[in-house]
């Protein structure tokens, strides 16, 4: 078993099979909503931090959006710009954790996928984290975080599950620590004989949770849904779609 406080660094190669339990039809439909609600019109910039392997990126870039995708994970950065170059697309990509990315009034829109927040012990970190993003955007500029809902998992919480997810079986022993509002989980992904485990420790939110931290950091506007249908968010609601604005007409 893998253990050390960084675990995100080593986990995200093995991740990538899971990618594949995503059909292409849903992120295709997911891009179509951000440019819906983020306003993306070709030729507009948006900063997908973290960008993984491009699932949003590239059915974005296909739009005419300028994209810029940030990841820490080097393989799928270089899977991405391959992706890219088969397919005609010009996709910036830049490999930096998410707290030392260093832009300022540049995007027209931002935004962190498929619950890629609450990855660091400190608390401090996480929030560094969206203020990087709001500091990103340019006056005006909209963010989207898209995460699952805390409430939801401790309603539905189940302590041990697996999948496949290709030839590989995915293995997950799950605890929640209600204090911390943590999910503390061994991940074992099982491939013939051999196996790779690793420990992993993500800070949940509550939807209550994250309207107090975008205001805290300066966004707007803010408001949040359960669906590409625009639903509100309730205990029932398993993912999270929340919409800040950064103060400013857009120039």
């Amino acid at each position: 078993m893998i253990r050390e406080s960084k675990w995100w660094l080593n986990f995200f190669p093995d991740f990538r099979p899971i990618f594949g339990i995503k059909p292409q039809k849903v992120s295709n439909a997911e891009a179509r909503y951000l440019i819906k609600k983020l306003g993306l019109k070709p030729g507009r910039t948006f900063l997908d931090c973290p960008c993984g392997i491009g699932r949003i990126a590239l059915p974005l870039a296909k739009a005419g959006v300028k994209v810029t995708g940030v990841d820490v994970t080097l393989p799928y950065l270089k899977e991405l710009q391959t992706k890219a170059a088969r397919r005609g697309l010009k996709i910036t990509t830049v490999h930096k954790d998410m707290r030392r990315i260093d832009y300022h009034n540049k995007f027209h829109a931002a935004g962190n996928l498929w619950t890629s927040l609450g990855y660091f012990e400190r608390e401090s970190d996480n929030l560094l984290a969206l203020k990087k993003m709001y500091r990103a955007l340019k006056p005006g500029g909209k963010f989207i975080l898209h995460t699952m809902n805390r409430d939801w998992i401790v309603k539905n919480f189940e302590p041990n599950g697996w999948y496949d997810a290709g030839s590989v079986r995915v293995l997950e022993t799950r605890e929640f620590d209600l204090a911390k509002s943590t999910s503390r989980s061994l991940w074992r992904f099982v491939k013939g004989a051999d196996e790779k485990a690793y420990e992993v420790s993500i800070r949940m939110y509550s939807y209550h949770e994250l309207l107090e931290m975008f205001r805290s950091i300066g966004f707007v506007d803010v408001e949040g849904f359960a669906s590409l249908k625009d639903e509100p968010i309730k205990f029932d609601s398993r993912m999270m779609w929340v919409f800040g604005t950064k103060p400013g007409a857009r120039r």
